[in-house]
């Protein structure tokens, strides 16, 4: 009976070891669930924060280089307007040594200097009338009597009075604006400087009148030049054809056909400034009235030895109201 109880007791024994046995592995299993869980959270997290970080390099990376970016157009602004400033700084300092010398000049201009009728007279006639047909049209200009060694008993003028022309003639009056001769003009166009607005063209037969050309006005051939850059204030004459000398009386031209009378006229002035926009040496703005027709004629000008050679006058329209007279630099006009 012992003996049975003993057993009974031992399996009991046996069978509570196993439960606790049973509970002590299936906490160890919840445990080591929940480790493995902890685990894996604690990998996900990592990488979520490795992923964040990455992100955040990229971010931080492209934002870099848009500063970069910024900083490079930053900089070339910059260079252009460094470039900018640099152009304004030359134009700035050329307008001031244009306007350095225009004050020079200034100063240095003749005081009380006139151009008298006196000193005129024996030059005016030597200036005249440059008539040419262009299909129906018939246009006018001046010129001046001249004497080249290559072209001998010429006339001088501006090359767009002679432009395209089929037929030129020059008209040639006295001191009173009578015509006294009418002589016609070879096509061939000589010219000195083909860069400016100038024409030389040879003097051939008469139209009317049996007096020879070379006994006409040939006295501006031997006045002198005036310096390459006259001063502002100088007194200038113009002489030529102006348009609004045109008179209501006309006269018959052969092939030419029928013309208005145009007076010569002289208008005074100064030399008022200088265009340098062209090449060779400063042609000049003046303050003496140069109308459409005074083209190709004379500008003639005053210092103290004397009168000088100024320059071609040449008829302008500038801006939106006003014309403005330009005389070409005898200097770029002559040899």
């Amino acid at each position: 009976m012992a003996r049975r109880i003993t057993l009974s007791f031992t399996w009991h024994l046996v069978v509570i070891g196993m439960i606790i046995i049973l509970i002590i592995l299936a906490g160890l299993g919840f445990g080591g669930y929940k480790l493995y869980k902890k685990i894996q959270n604690t990998e996900l997290t990592q990488k979520q924060i490795l992923q964040t970080q990455e992100e955040e390099k990229l971010a931080q990376a492209q934002k870099n280089q848009e500063i970069i970016q910024e900083q490079q157009n930053a900089l070339n602004q910059a260079q252009t307007e460094l470039t900018q400033t640099k152009s304004n700084a030359e134009k700035t300092n050329s307008q001031l040594k244009t306007i350095s010398q225009t004050l020079q000049a200034q100063q240095s201009a003749p005081k009380d200097i006139i151009i008298s009728s006196n000193d005129l007279s024996p030059y005016t006639t030597g200036v005249v009338q440059v008539i040419c047909v262009m299909g129906n049209n018939i246009s006018s200009g001046s010129g001046t009597l001249w004497n080249f060694n290559e072209v001998p008993n010429a006339v001088l003028t501006n090359y767009h009075v002679v432009k395209g022309a089929d037929k030129c003639v020059l008209s040639i009056t006295n001191s009173a604006n009578v015509n006294i001769g009418l002589f016609n003009l070879d096509a061939s166009i000589y010219s000195y400087n083909k860069s400016i607005d100038e024409a030389v063209l040879s003097i051939t037969s008469p139209i009317s009148g049996n007096t020879p050309i070379s006994n006409y006005n040939f006295s501006l051939s031997k006045v002198r030049e005036c310096s390459a850059v006259m001063p502002v204030g100088t007194p200038v004459v113009i002489i030529g054809y102006p348009a609004y000398a045109k008179r209501d009386t006309t006269m018959e031209l052969g092939t030419i056909g029928t013309v208005n009378v145009i007076y010569r006229t002289v208008t005074n002035g100064i030399v008022s400034g200088y265009d340098t926009s062209a090449a060779g040496e400063a042609n000049y703005f003046v303050s003496a009235k140069i109308d459409a027709g005074n083209s190709g004629g004379m500008a003639i000008a005053k210092d103290p030895k004397g009168l000088c050679l100024l320059g071609l006058p040449t008829w302008l329209t500038v801006g939106n109201y006003e014309t403005q007279g330009l005389v070409q630099n005898i200097h770029n006009v002559l040899p």
